[in-house]
């Protein structure tokens, strides 16, 4: 049983997959270190990924598929975390095609305003030296512009300017929203705000999967 959880840079997705992993012993599966894993081992699917990506192409969203379904296996009991797929409306129809063994529970919508995101994303600062994080709002440096662990001087990465994250954000809303429409047809398409703790949102979310 599968649960596709969707949300834009800086929703918080990466966060509520971490917890009901650890809370409720669903298993997170990304397809990036799925792909990574498969190319290392050196397996059947992982070489076929490995040749299209030494040619400088996109690994096709069938060869993305095969390796989803080894690692998906044939436990029908175990409810899998989708992290990072599928991310464009044509992945959401691949993925069905393994809907009598793997079927979408739930697609559950982290929701939050373009704004927020923003100001999430952009007050992000780091360390120059040791690369900690700090957050301009929720979790600033005790001094302003200062590391608290080395003194270096805290930095803003170009994809944390606000012009990069707008870039980002469009991106996001022209692949995504046909992937939130297609699961809403089907009656699967759940919405959490994403403001709030991420303990609120995480009871937000089983509240909805329980009830699914």
């Amino acid at each position: 049983m599968i649960i596709v959880l969707v949300g834009a840079p800086g929703a918080g997705k990466g966060t509520q997959a971490d917890l009901l992993a650890e809370k409720s012993g669903f298993r997170k599966l990304s397809t990036g270190d799925a792909l990574r894993k498969h190319v290392k081992a050196g397996t059947a699917v992982g070489k076929q990924a490995e040749a299209i990506m030494a040619k400088g192409e996109l690994v096709s969203d069938d060869v993305l598929l095969a390796i989803l379904e080894v690692e998906l296996g044939t436990d029908a009991k175990e409810t899998v975390i989708l992290d990072g797929y599928p991310r464009n409306l044509a992945q959401a129809k691949t993925l069905s095609k393994i809907e009598a063994k793997n079927p979408v529970k739930a697609c559950v919508h982290l929701d939050v305003d373009r704004k927020d995101l923003i100001t999430r994303l952009s007050g992000r600062r780091v360390c120059g030296s040791c690369g900690t994080s700090f957050h301009v709002v929720s979790a600033p440096s005790k001094v302003a512009g200062i590391c608290d662990k080395c003194g270096s001087k805290l930095v803003q990465r170009p994809d944390d300017e606000e012009k990069s994250i707008s870039v980002r954000l469009d991106v996001y809303d022209k692949n995504t929203q046909p992937v939130l429409d297609y699961y809403r047809d089907r009656g699967l398409y759940k919405r959490i705000s994403g403001l709030g703790s991420p303990g609120a949102i995480f009871k937000e979310i089983i509240g909805v999967l329980g009830a699914s």
